[in-house]
């Protein structure tokens, strides 16, 4: 009995410690076994200074350090983790040491691990990825994915990307795709050209099915350039020509536009085989011009702002597209040298209009018709001869412009400066000089007053009479040598005039050969005009006259010999001596019709011939081979007969012979 007993305990302590050994095999199966390289969630039990005690539901506890090495940045070298407990975290196995009991875990591992496998499958996929721009280089942009990502200009837009462009993305959030993943060096490339390109390709086709002209459109300037601007409008790019952005008048679209502004535009032409499109701003407003004769008159009194001044006057603004010419004549009554001087860019002016050309797009405007006008009653203040007092403002190279009220100008030229000639204004007149001047005419349409200064000096000419005669010798000097011949200093403030005609008997090129500036010669006076304050003299009258006996020597019908010298078209040059020639006219070198003189003379040959003409004021000797040879034949035949005491020989008896043989 009691061994039965004892036999059913010991029977029974087998059965449980079967059970507990079963009981704590299943136990242990309910733990998945943990290795190296494993992700595992886990909740943080204890902290201390080494790191913290995390349960990762196994049958021993993990280990988390405090600092980890960073594997998503270089620059940062080390993360501290800030954990608390009960916070359930993500780990990276990286040893397990089941003897001594101790599981190494990561939490930057498995951040790292999970993103890449995020990375991988967005890659794979071709997902979008929306991310922050953190940064440029000269490159690109860098861009937060969890780690650095790296996007190359080339992959931001589809334009060309500036380096000054870069920095208006960082800050912003933008979609990207994957196009190249490198882990092993921590490496990933992005596009976000690719998801525009896209866009723009369904954009594109939205856009030109429903195009149309007349239609307006929302668009973003994607460039400028000198001759206008791009315009996306959906996909397509258009034209807004230069000519089309507004009504003025302009030159550079940088002034209104700029890169990135959203506009409203207009289509107004669309060439579906080229694939144009032309845009404009400037239609959604009428065209100033069109209706200009309707808001606006002759006469009517206007505001408009200097936009740009010339040296011809200055161009106003009345309203945009709508611009006047205000010319340098009508913006004072007074001489005005420069525009500038009395308007500036960009300041508003009352004007007048004059004149209004829509076929031309010209109106012309006036400044001085607001004021008033001194010149209405002019003549009165100012009557001829009267003697006023002008200011000077400015001494020119032809004399002097001169002030005498405001808005009323006059002139001295170069001749009403002195009795004297006065080769330089400047040495008589100065800026601002204030001196007595004759008014001697009036140009009321030219708004001019022409004036005199010598005319308020004694006038020498006055007794010229008193100091010079006809045919009288004076002394003088050359002040001034020119083609046409020399003025000479006299006394008495006057000055002579020696024509080249009257400087020398002999033919010269240039009066400087005879007279030399600042040289004093003596003169005789040949003609005096008091009324044009004129005296002439002459050099030559005072040297004997060689024509005189040029007259004597070669009278006319002289026989003359001399050397052919030139040949021309209507006669022959025959030297007689030393700068004396005579001419003999193409009729008059022989008895026969010749076209040239070439046909029977030649240069340098030996003639004689008779003086037929002598023209005392041109000194011309005119000659006739011709009739030279008649003459040497009468005087032949009147020699002969005087030495055979025959009264006449005819010509038939000396020369019949030979004439019966031809």
């Amino acid at each position: 009995m009691e061994l039965n007993k004892k036999n059913e305990v010991e029977k029974a302590e087998k059965n449980s410690k079967e059970e507990m050994n079963e009981m704590i095999n299943q136990s242990l199966e309910k733990f998945k076994k943990i290795k190296r390289g494993d992700i595992v969630k886990g909740q943080i039990m204890k902290v201390d200074e080494d790191g913290y005690l995390v349960d990762i539901k196994y049958k021993m506890e993990g280990h988390l350090p405090k600092t980890e090495k960073s594997l998503f940045s270089k620059e940062e070298g080390t993360i501290t983790h800030t954990l608390e407990i009960g916070d359930e975290v993500y780990l990276y196995v990286t040893n397990v040491d089941e003897k001594n009991g101790n599981i190494a875990l990561s939490r930057e591992r498995a951040k790292y691990f999970q993103l890449w496998e995020k990375l991988n499958e967005t890659y794979r996929k071709k997902e979008k990825i929306n991310a922050e721009v953190i940064e440029k280089n000269s490159n690109g942009l860098i861009v937060n994915i969890g780690l650095k990502g790296f996007v190359p200009k080339s992959q931001i837009e589809t334009k060309f990307i500036k380096d000054e462009d870069l920095d208006k993305y960082i800050g912003k959030k933008i979609d990207f795709i994957i196009i190249k993943l490198e882990k092993r060096e921590n490496k990933v490339i992005l596009s976000h050209r690719l998801i525009v390109e896209k866009e723009r390709k369904v954009m594109y086709k939205k856009t030109l099915a429903d195009l149309t002209i007349g239609q307006e459109k929302e668009g973003i300037i994607t460039n400028i350039t000198k001759f206008g601007a791009f315009v996306d409008i959906g996909g397509v790019e258009g034209l807004l020509h230069i000519s089309e952005i507004t009504w003025r008048d302009l030159k550079d679209a940088t002034k209104l536009l700029k890169v990135g502004d959203k506009i409203k535009v207009k289509i107004i032409d669309y060439n579906k085989e080229k694939g144009k499109i032309s845009l404009s701003i400037k239609q959604f407003s009428p065209n100033p011009w069109e209706n200009v004769k309707e808001k606006y008159s002759i006469g009517d009194e206007v505001e408009g702002k200097v936009i740009k001044i010339k040296d011809f006057g200055a161009f106003v603004e009345i309203e945009e597209g709508l611009n006047g010419l205000l010319h340098i004549s009508e913006m004072a009554w007074a001489y005005v040298k420069n525009p500038s001087e009395l308007v500036s860019e960009g300041e508003v002016l009352k004007l007048r209009i004059l004149e209004i050309e829509p076929e031309k797009k010209k109106i012309s405007l006036g400044l001085k018709q607001l004021l008033a006008n001194p010149w209405e009653d002019v003549k009165k203040k100012y009557p001829i001869d009267s003697v006023v007092e002008g200011k000077i403002t400015q001494v020119t190279s032809y004399g002097a412009n001169v002030e005498l009220e405001a808005g009323v100008s006059g002139t001295v030229h170069l001749s009403e400066i002195d009795w004297e000639y006065v080769e330089r204004p400047s040495a008589i007149f100065k800026k601002y000089m204030v001196l007595p001047l004759k008014v001697i005419k009036i140009d009321e349409d030219a708004h001019l007053i022409f004036l005199s200064r010598k005319r308020t000096l004694p006038n020498p000419w006055d007794d010229i009479d008193k100091f010079y005669k006809i045919d009288s010798i004076v002394k003088g000097k050359v002040i001034r040598v020119r083609d046409f011949g020399a003025f000479v200093k006299l006394d008495k403030g006057i000055e002579g005039f020696v024509p080249v005609s009257e400087i020398d008997w002999e033919r010269i090129n240039h009066p400087s050969e005879k007279l030399k500036k600042d040289e004093e010669y003596e003169f005789k006076v040949i003609k005096i005009d008091k009324e044009k304050l004129q005296l002439t003299l002459s050099k030559k009258r005072l040297l004997p006259d060689p024509w005189l006996e040029v007259k004597k020597k070669y009278a006319v019908g002289a026989l003359v010999e001399g050397k052919v010298v030139n040949l021309t078209d209507f006669g022959a040059f025959v030297n007689l001596e030393e700068n004396i020639d005579g001419l003999v006219p193409l009729s008059e070198i022989s008895h026969k019709k010749i076209d040239n003189p070439e046909s029977v003379l030649s240069v340098g040959e030996e003639v004689t011939a008779l003086v037929i003409k002598l023209d005392s004021r041109r000194k011309k000797i005119s000659l006739s081979i011709r009739r030279a040879e008649k003459e040497e034949q009468k005087r032949f035949m009147k020699e002969f007969n005087k030495k055979q005491s025959v009264d006449k020989i005819l010509f038939k008896d000396l020369f019949g012979d030979l004439f019966t043989k031809k």
